[in-house]
């Protein structure tokens, strides 16, 4: 995502609990809705909401991760690095720094964009 969240959408995000704490734990390593279900202590419905919110965003990502049973995982990781918000000229502005993403995740970008 090129485009930065909105103040509001940010705010937003940063204010509820669950999102906070699926953003923290991902930011550790990838984790799966069931995962961050257990750690968030949170229904996985309210897991998929947060996890899409912050996708939309561009705060979370996702990618498919294969098992060896031949089946896959959607795992979740933050891209979010850092959140600045400057007061200019009488306006707020957000900028957000993220993650720069690993080899497996440019792969995955080239994948999904042919």
């Amino acid at each position: 995502m090129s485009d930065d969240p909105d103040l509001e959408t940010v705010a937003e995000l940063l204010d509820d609990a669950y999102a906070r704490e699926i953003l923290t734990a991902t930011s550790i390593e990838p984790m799966t809705a069931n995962r961050l279900s257990e750690r968030c202590d949170a229904s996985r419905s309210t897991v998929y909401r947060r996890t899409e919110r912050l996708v939309d965003a561009g705060l979370l990502g996702e990618r498919t991760r294969p098992r060896a049973d031949g089946h896959h995982d959607t795992v979740y990781y933050a891209t979010l690095d850092s959140v600045e918000v400057r007061l200019r000229d009488g306006e707020l502005h957000v900028e957000v720094d993220r993650v720069r993403g690993d080899l497996a995740d440019g792969l995955t970008a080239l994948w999904e964009n042919l």
